[in-house]
């Protein structure tokens, strides 16, 4: 699907400025209060090379692009050949390409789907009096863009160059949700497991959390590549207002590119955090083996002694007291022993 929109001189306009003229010639003239330039919506590809070869200003949309569109296009720009396997091709990194008649740039607007992340490629070509976007249907960056030139007529008279800029701004916008939300989701981690309390899918969070980073960083920093090129390219940057956005855009992009390696800090905390509750609660656990272990310790050892035979002796062997009285003794010795080894383990902090 093609959207366009050109800005065209107003029929009002011209009408008042000829009205104008013939009555400056009786010394009348009445004010000009139409708008000079009107915005004309999605035109057919017939009107759309019309416009293009008058040298109007227009933005052309292309959502979804097919085959037939793509080859309009190239025959319509004389696009390289390299551009066009670009723009019918998707997952690649953000570039910038520059041509005689035109530059060819790619940006990445971040988008999670079922727990990953994925990028939706914008593919932008910016010419002097004209701006093509070729994208997927459900890229939310340049769509707030469009509308917002759509529903500014003056944004226009910055030319092109505004258009790339406003596609970026949006873009970079969509990073900051995405952002705040891994942000909080790392500090609910964090101040849980500082309580005690137990996660058993934490360290999957923190997992994916860390693999989203990544894929951020792998996203932003070959795009503030791009921009700091852009920055120095003429044709884009010839008008200090626009090159002062672009830089705007540019230390946006820094500081992204900082909040992502903060958190990417964070989440390696947050891993040291859960390492060292796994090895606590280890510890834990062959500290109750030990102690149980050690209170069976004399158990087995009086038992192993007296064979297990307190009440009843051999015919052979006299004993100077009652075997109940000996059971007894040993029952007593066993409680004892497991006392003192209470008290030892308390002075020692190990219980």
């Amino acid at each position: 699907m093609i959207r366009s929109i050109v800005v065209v001189p107003n029929p009002e306009h011209q009408a008042v400025l000829e009205a104008n003229a013939v009555s400056s010639v009786d010394g009348a003239a009445e004010n000009v209060s139409a708008v000079p330039l009107t915005l004309r919506r999605n035109l057919t590809q017939e009107n759309l090379e019309t416009c293009f070869a008058e040298g109007r200003t227009l933005w052309i949309d292309i959502v979804t692009p097919e085959a037939q569109e793509i080859i309009w296009l190239e025959r319509l720009l004389q696009l390289a050949p390299t551009v066009v396997a670009d723009l019918l091709r998707e997952d690649r990194r953000p570039t910038l390409l520059v041509y005689p008649g035109y530059l060819f740039l790619s940006l990445f607007q971040p988008h999670t789907q079922s727990n990953t992340l994925v990028s939706k490629e914008i593919h932008c070509i910016i010419g002097e009096h004209y701006y093509i976007t070729v994208r997927k249907a459900d890229t939310t960056a340049l769509e707030e863009a469009y509308d917002r030139v759509a529903q500014n007529p003056n944004s226009w008279e910055r030319g092109a160059a505004y258009f790339l800029y406003l596609t970026g701004q949006h873009m970079i916008d969509t990073y900051y949700p995405l952002l705040d939300r891994i942000s909080n989701q790392l500090n609910e981690l964090e101040a849980k497991l500082l309580n005690d309390n137990d996660d058993k899918h934490a360290q999957k969070s923190v997992y994916r959390i860390k693999q989203h980073l990544i894929g951020l960083r792998q996203m932003i920093a070959p795009q503030r590549e791009v921009l700091s090129n852009l920055i120095g390219e003429q044709r884009v940057s010839s008008n200090s207002d626009i090159r002062d956005l672009f830089r705007h855009l540019y230390e946006r992009l820094l500081g992204i590119y900082d909040v992502i390696d903060a958190q990417r800090d964070l989440t390696n905390n947050v891993l040291e955090i859960i390492a060292n509750q796994h090895s606590r609660k280890m510890g834990e656990a062959v500290n109750r083996l030990t102690i149980i272990s050690l209170v069976f310790l004399p158990f087995t050892f009086f038992v192993g002694l007296f064979d297990s035979n307190f009440f009843t002796v051999g015919e052979t062997v006299i004993l100077p007291i009652n075997g109940l009285v000996i059971s007894i003794l040993i029952t007593l010795l066993m409680i004892g022993s497991i006392m003192v080894m209470r008290v030892v383990f308390q002075r020692h902090g190990w219980v």
